[in-house]
């Protein structure tokens, strides 16, 4: 009864997950760390394998085992009392006291769940709460069972496997003939090259429709981020540069006080040589004279740095571009690779299938090919290999078996009994 109990238990679990706000950081989660009213001072960072976090000016700070918000707590005592440093739109210098606040963090990314066995695609999957098996496998473009052995013979069971196979592959092979498109008219920025046709793909007009218009959103969301990533920068840089315009006068300004201070300074001093004035006002004067020359110097050092941070912003600006193409062309890349997978599966299915089918339509490919799930995941440090359902929610880090159930030679006959 215990075990019944306790595997009951384990099951509702497995099935049904921790809340989204229960996960612990773990080496590789992502996080992004605001402040209320300072959004230039906003930044992403990543939980290293040691299980440290880097937010920059705050500090190292380990985040291991802790929820984003306990992470929030420690950094917003750590930060109370640190000054920020920031310009206004006129380039005026304001200072800030924290008082830990006005500081919010929050999860930004999770480690991704690896999968791997009879799917498409082994390798990672981008976690998402609530995501479940059989979502992963669908992202994982299906499963994929060895039903191409040379000794297999054409049986109903066997021709309806093939028929699910065949039209999983023909559904990834427009998936990727269709991101081919995509990346590519993102790499030529050329938005009104020519989808591709229903003479090129294996599905139906309304699959490939919908895949159409599901790259269509993914690049317009591309465009809007890309977009504000260029208004950034370029918002950025004007105010870099019109600040450098700022201090560049005040330098000039302040250059000539100090030589006209300078001068006075060295009349004062001639007349107390001769005795035409007072030796105390040359304390005075030096005194002028040495705060129009600390001005200077705080305003050099200030075109420096805003100079420095000009340079450095063209530079971030270079590496986005750089790095948006090379996202662009892998992603393409592996889309070219998914797309001769797939060919080369319904080619090779399509030679058991010529003679055993008269005719093969893409509205009747819909069986489902029955799988196992095994989860692999580390618990206390420890890994843990558990069964799961189709159903089971997986969490970040999981890396999840899928097992093909191979219809032997038994269940074919125990089938064709029941079905007769």
């Amino acid at each position: 009864m215990a075990r019944s109990l306790c595997a009951a238990l384990c099951l509702f679990v497995l099935t049904h997950g921790p809340a989204a706000a229960d996960y612990k950081l773990e080496p590789g989660d992502q996080i992004r760390l605001s402040l209320t009213g300072l959004d230039g001072l906003s930044f992403d960072a990543i939980v290293d394998a040691h299980g440290n976090v880097n937010l920059k000016w705050l500090g190292h700070f380990e985040a291991k085992g802790l929820l984003a918000d306990e992470l929030e707590n420690l950094v917003r005592l750590d930060a109370a009392g640190k000054i920020v440093k920031q310009y206004n739109a006129n380039g005026e210098i304001y200072i800030i006291q924290l008082d830990g606040d006005e500081i919010e963090v929050a999860r930004n990314g999770y480690r991704p769940i690896i999968i791997g066995g009879d799917v498409a695609r082994t390798g990672q999957i981008d976690f998402r709460p609530a995501i479940t098996a059989r979502e992963a496998v669908a992202l994982a473009g299906g499963v994929r069972s060895m039903l191409l052995a040379d000794d297999v013979t054409i049986d109903p069971i066997q021709l309806m496997r093939w028929q699910t196979t065949y039209g999983q592959a023909a559904l990834q092979h427009a998936q990727a003939i269709v991101q081919v498109w995509r990346t590519t008219s993102e790499l030529r920025q050329d938005l009104d090259m020519p989808p591709p046709t229903h003479a090129q793909v294996s599905v139906s007009n309304a699959v490939l429709d919908e895949l159409i218009a599901e790259q269509i959103r993914i690049r317009a969301v591309n465009q809007e981020n890309e977009a504000g990533e260029r208004r950034y920068f370029e918002d950025a840089e004007d105010q870099a540069e019109q600040r450098i315009e700022i201090l560049k006068e005040q330098e000039i300004e302040l250059a000539k006080a100090l030589a006209s201070d300078e001068e006075e300074e060295a009349r004062v001093i001639s007349l107390i040589e001769r005795g035409l004035a007072a030796g105390s006002r040359i304390a005075d004067t030096r005194r002028t004279t040495v705060l129009s020359a600390t001005r200077l110097l705080e305003v050099e050092e200030d075109l420096a740095a805003t100079n420095l941070v000009l340079t450095r912003l063209k530079r971030d600006r270079e590496l986005y571009e750089q790095q948006r193409s090379l996202v662009l062309l892998q992603q393409r890349r592996d889309a070219h690779l998914a797309l001769r997978d797939a060919s080369l599966q319904m080619d090779t299915i399509a030679k058991y299938l010529a003679g055993a089918s008269s005719e093969i339509g893409t509205e009747s490919l819909i069986s489902d090919i029955d799988y196992s799930v095994t989860i692999f995941r580390v618990v206390d440090g420890e890994l843990q290999e558990l069964r799961a359902e189709k159903m089971t929610q997986l969490l970040p880090g999981d890396s999840v078996e899928i097992s093909v159930e191979q219809v032997t030679q038994q269940t074919i006959q125990q089938t064709t009994q029941l079905t007769e």
